[in-house]
């Protein structure tokens, strides 16, 4: 029974990392959803911003699905969309954990009754690839 679980959960995860962050699309060229996380950008205010997204996550009871979080970046730019980077390795529940850490930064970013300020956002494992992409309008 764990057997067919564990096969399962390799399939799924394998099949949403052939999938451009497992919203069932193959990547387009020109995507905004980065098929890897970027290297680029400024660490500092890339981790801050992490950093703040964890804050507001110990008051609201947010905390364990935000530990993970390490870098986030905003592309603006690009339609709105965040990128956010964590340090979930090749685990089981790599796919749950990346959806609540979505889940999160959707209740930060549109907390306190201020709408998002951004429209989606994407959430990429310890290795740079992504896993969950979420609309932050949509619940």
């Amino acid at each position: 029974m764990i057997n067919r679980r564990i096969v399962a959960c390799s399939a799924l995860l394998a099949a949403c990392l052939l999938t451009t962050a497992c919203t069932g699309e193959p990547a387009t060229k020109g995507s905004a959803i980065p098929e890897k996380f970027p290297a680029t950008g400024d660490r500092a205010e890339m981790k801050a911003n992490a950093k703040a997204l964890r804050d507001y996550a110990k008051t609201h009871s947010l905390s364990k699905a935000t530990g993970e979080a390490e870098r986030i970046q905003s592309r603006d730019a690009d339609g709105g969309h965040v990128l956010i980077s964590t340090n979930i390795g090749a685990v089981d529940e790599a796919m749950t954990r990346a959806q609540q850490v979505a889940d999160a930064y959707r209740d930060y970013a549109g907390g306190a009754g201020k709408p998002a300020k951004a429209g989606s956002v994407t959430v990429y494992n310890a290795f740079g690839d992504p896993l969950v992409t979420q609309r932050l309008g949509k619940k």
